[in-house]
């Protein structure tokens, strides 16, 4: 069997970090490539299909500037309500070019303090509230994410990604070890 070349649609360290915790044990033989793509939806996506719309753009960006790889992984922060309450999580859409198909997943979701959401607008990103809310250092922001301030450094951003792509990439592949 050929190397599979996989492009995660992002350069984000914390994404691809999550990739790579959970590719190695789907596929044996693999070649990551990343890459900056436009999401076109908003800064801080609100609700699953303006989430999932940012991955799919994502992934055809990624088709336009590599055309040859197997695999196209995109991974979007998301916003969602409900009932008065909002949570923060991630999508994930692994698109497979040989089948034309795509696999999604999704992570746990983290309550999000309505103090933040009212100061929060479209063209911000959430992460730069939370951090002046929290009174976060921009070093802790880059190593914990929204999530990690969130939680005080239980559930990082890496953390929301491996979730995401392992229920997406499950769903396309078994384990090696099964």
């Amino acid at each position: 069997m050929s190397k599979i070349k996989v492009v995660i649609c992002s350069k984000n360290k914390a994404k691809n970090k999550a990739v790579e915790n959970v590719l190695k044990d789907f596929i044996k033989d693999y070649e990551i490539v990343s890459i900056n793509t436009e999401s076109g939806v908003s800064e801080t996506p609100i609700g699953d299909e303006e989430g999932i719309t940012g991955c799919k753009n994502r992934i055809e960006d990624a088709l336009k500037q590599v055309s040859d790889a197997d695999l196209y992984i995109a991974m979007e922060g998301i916003l969602t309500k409900t009932f008065d309450e909002t949570f923060l999580c991630g999508w994930t859409l692994v698109y497979n070019n040989n089948s034309k198909t795509y696999s999604y997943g999704c992570s746990a979701k983290i309550g999000v303090p309505k103090e933040i959401i009212s100061n929060l607008s479209k063209d911000e990103r959430l992460s730069d509230v939370v951090a002046k809310y929290m009174g976060s250092t921009d070093e802790e922001v880059s190593n914990y994410g929204t999530n990690g301030m969130l939680t005080h450094g239980c559930y990082k951003r890496e953390d929301e990604f491996t979730d995401s792509v392992l229920c997406a990439i499950s769903t396309m592949y078994k384990r090696i070890d099964e």
